[in-house]
């Protein structure tokens, strides 16, 4: 059995090199054909940027995730929040486990994104972000559209999630992600599930880092949201 070493980042961790930025209170809300609206923070600089796009949870509220979102990722892109094809109720969607659904709606926001802010909006080295319901949706997408969603955060990720062909899909002929990190409470009951999806990253040679974080179940308090993230994210941003 070949040896594999998985890094642990530990939760005092520095919070990186980039400036805290403060979202204002309310997201932008952004129109898209054939799918709910979608909601964004623009960049805190005036430089074009990526997308740092957040799939939420089986009933989470986009516009609420997103102003959460808007104060931890703004100085690294467009902060960008697609709503879920099913509605929960109260402001709630839901992915309804469907990938292609997903996809389209994903497409089709990045679209309207760059048909409202042209150039303004990188065409490479966007960042996926996926929670819960989200996560599987970002995993299974980001695995078919690796050249534009090279980079992925994954809040309590599965081994579940993917099929036999994940392999596949990441040999050295196809792969197109630059990095990876998974963060997951460790009384989070896919935790295990977590670890294991490192294992095949860097069994295929994806660099990746995953972080079980003592003392936390499946959600992120909102207060911890800014120390927990920045760093995650700078990380992920400096792939080249």
């Amino acid at each position: 059995m070949v040896a594999m070493c998985m890094l642990l980042v530990a939760l005092s961790s520095s919070t990186g090199r980039a400036a805290t930025v403060v979202a204002s209170a309310d997201p932008l809300r952004l129109d898209v054909p054939g799918a709910p609206s979608a909601f964004y923070f623009t960049p805190a600089s005036k430089a074009p940027k990526p997308i740092i796009m957040y799939l939420h949870g089986r009933g989470g509220n986009p516009m609420e995730d997103c102003r959460k979102w808007g104060k931890v990722a703004r100085a690294f892109g467009w902060v960008v929040c697609p709503s879920g094809p099913g509605d929960s109720g109260d402001g709630g969607r839901t992915w309804l486990n469907g990938v292609a659904q997903a996809q389209q709606v994903i497409a089709s926001t990045t679209q309207a994104l760059r048909a409202k802010y042209k150039n303004k909006v990188l065409r490479q080295g966007h960042i996926l972000i996926g929670f819960s319901e989200g996560a599987f949706i970002a995993m299974q997408v980001g695995l078919k559209e690796q050249a534009t969603w090279s980079r992925w955060l994954v809040l309590a990720a599965s081994d579940q999630y993917w099929g036999p062909d994940v392999s596949t899909a990441l040999a050295r002929e196809n792969r197109k992600v630059k990095r990876v990190y998974l963060l997951t409470g460790e009384n989070d009951g896919v935790a295990a599930n977590t670890v294991r999806v490192g294992e095949v990253l860097m069994q295929n040679k994806v660099p990746v880092k995953v972080k079980l974080v003592p003392g936390l179940g499946h959600e992120v308090p909102h207060d911890r949201m800014v120390a927990m993230y920045r760093k995650p994210l700078a990380w992920l941003a400096g792939a080249k």
